[in-house]
């Protein structure tokens, strides 16, 4: 989709109860909804922003588009000139470009659980729920004889451990050593902040990088790299980032709507070596008929959804 027209909606999507991250509670969240429209048809994405993440913000992405008035191919420009400072809205465009094959579809991948706490009863509920692996919250008052008491008494899951960028070195270096101590931790997910030198000194073997990753551009890692596929900037860059890589990716959501969860299940299934995706991210928002998939342990595409009537739903 070279030229055309572009409309957005923003919509604003209040969690059930707050969650919890790195950078402390989040209770809401502001989305942009795109619909691009050409001569070859429709498009949709999404403009998803997520807390604690260097992207552009809400209003920096709408201040864009309105700039474009209504054109996608001058927004499209201004998009490419700025970018890496606008991975959020070229991924959003990235949608839009790919929408036939994305609304088309259908495959599934199997997914991680996301539990509520770093307990034993949390994460058994996720895997009577059927999931085989388990994503759990570090924080402070959390230590590694916590999690061993987790994985003795949940026997058949799989643990990864997410710091949010939370820990200190010295607590970075311990939870590192459990992590490739304990054959059944996947990884230990981004345990210090964006740009802490301590990195360095960890090494990358099962530790992964997810605020520290972002985009493919300027990223020197070889451990695994969680990648939101509503932050990674333009896609078919980070598809061919990806043929080349060897070090494992993992995708995952960042709590989008439908249009927005339909696009990144579609571009994660694209990759071969996919593995377990985090998108157990559905339930946890005030009922607003945003979301349409089904959640669980093997996330799907959306078979019949009508986009066209969704969108007038929203607006």
């Amino acid at each position: 989709m070279n030229g055309g027209k572009i409309d957005f909606l923003r919509v604003r999507r209040r969690f059930r109860r707050p969650l919890l991250t790195g950078r402390g509670p989040v209770e809401a969240v502001d989305r942009l909804l795109l619909r691009a429209e050409t001569a070859e048809g429709v498009g949709y994405g999404e403009v998803a922003p997520w807390p604690g993440f260097p992207t552009e913000t809400i209003e920096q992405a709408v201040e864009v588009i309105r700039s474009a008035q209504g054109n996608l191919g001058r927004l499209r420009a201004v998009a490419e000139a700025a970018g890496e400072a606008l991975p959020c809205l070229r991924a959003a465009l990235s949608s839009c470009a790919h929408w036939t094959e994305i609304a088309g579809f259908t495959g599934h991948l199997a997914c991680a659980g996301l539990a509520e706490r770093a307990t034993s009863a949390a994460v058994g509920a996720k895997v009577t729920e059927g999931f085989a692996t388990v994503k759990v919250k570090l924080d402070a008052a959390i230590r590694p004889d916590d999690v061993r008491g987790i994985l003795t008494s949940v026997p058949a899951v799989r643990l990864r451990l997410d710091a949010n960028g939370g820990l200190d070195l010295a607590a970075a270096r311990t939870w590192t050593d459990f992590a490739r101590a304990e054959p059944r931790v996947d990884f230990l997910e981004q345990p210090l902040p964006v740009g802490h030198p301590g990195y360095a000194s960890l090494g990358a073997d099962q530790v992964a990088l997810d605020e520290s990753f972002l985009t493919p551009a300027g990223v020197d890692w070889a451990g695994p790299v969680v990648v939101k596929p509503s932050l990674v900037g333009d896609w078919d860059a980070f598809r061919a980032w990806r043929a080349a890589r060897l070090g494992s990716v993992v995708y995952s959501s960042a709590f989008e709507t439908a249009i927005g969860r339909q696009a990144a299940l579609w571009l994660a299934a694209q990759d071969p070596a996919a593995g377990t995706v985090g998108f157990d991210t559905l339930g946890r928002f005030e009922r607003d008929g945003r979301d349409r998939h089904a959640g669980g342990p093997l996330v799907r595409g959306l078979l019949d959804l009508n986009w066209n009537d969704f969108w007038k739903e929203l607006a």
